[in-house]
């Protein structure tokens, strides 16, 4: 078994979509990483379509139009942000849901030239940003949250709403020491949460 095969399992079927029935578009320059990402996905039963470039993602979408696109966006050639200028400029293809999978998602050039290619567009934005390395359990849960689909993860349920995710939270901090839990407590005072105040019986 490959190592992306130890930390993902297999998908659920749902009864809205299944696995083989879902077709995902893997954009990326550098081929251990298309390889890598491709296996997580066919490993898990999805139909999988490679491109190192963006001249071969659009020669692939002419052929068959995937379920999303994972791209990365600092390629050469072509790089992921004039695939999304020519997603933009079809009907179609704009309308497939797209998630960024670089190493460059805090580059402010690369911000800048996105935040340009999607002004005035009627394309829908990327729907998340993956920093690479992404792990397999990362990039498979989100993508089959984006797609409505049910995935088992090493014996656990992920569906695609934020119960799941608060389910997943409270797990991981019942594990936590005390130091973990301030941590945590520290980052989301700082971000404005406050627990709200029980009243007594």
């Amino acid at each position: 078994m490959s190592e992306t095969s130890k930390e993902t399992s297999k998908i659920v079927d749902s009864p809205q979509r299944r696995p083989e029935d879902i077709t995902v578009l893997i954009v990326d320059d550098e081929v251990d990483i298309t390889s890598y990402l491709g296996t997580v996905l066919s490993d898990a039963g999805m139909n999988v379509m490679i491109a190192h470039d963006g001249d071969e993602a659009l020669n692939a979408l002419k052929r068959r139009v995937p379920d999303l696109i994972s791209l990365d966006l600092v390629m050469p050639g072509k790089s992921g942000i004039r695939v999304l200028m020519e997603l933009r400029k079809n009907r179609e293809w704009s309308r497939i849901p797209v998630i960024i999978v670089t190493a460059h998602a805090r580059d402010p050039k690369v911000q800048r030239d996105l935040r340009e290619t999607l002004a005035d567009s009627t394309m829908v934005g990327p729907s998340l940003y993956l920093e690479k390395p992404v792990t397999p359990r990362s990039y498979l849960r989100s993508i089959c949250d984006i797609l409505g689909v049910e995935v088992e993860i090493e014996g656990r349920m992920f569906a695609n709403s934020g119960d799941s995710m608060r389910d997943e939270a409270r797990q991981l901090l019942d594990n936590a020491d005390a130091a973990t839990l301030e941590a945590v407590l520290g980052r989301l005072r700082a971000e404005g949460f406050e627990a709200e105040d029980s009243e007594d019986s």
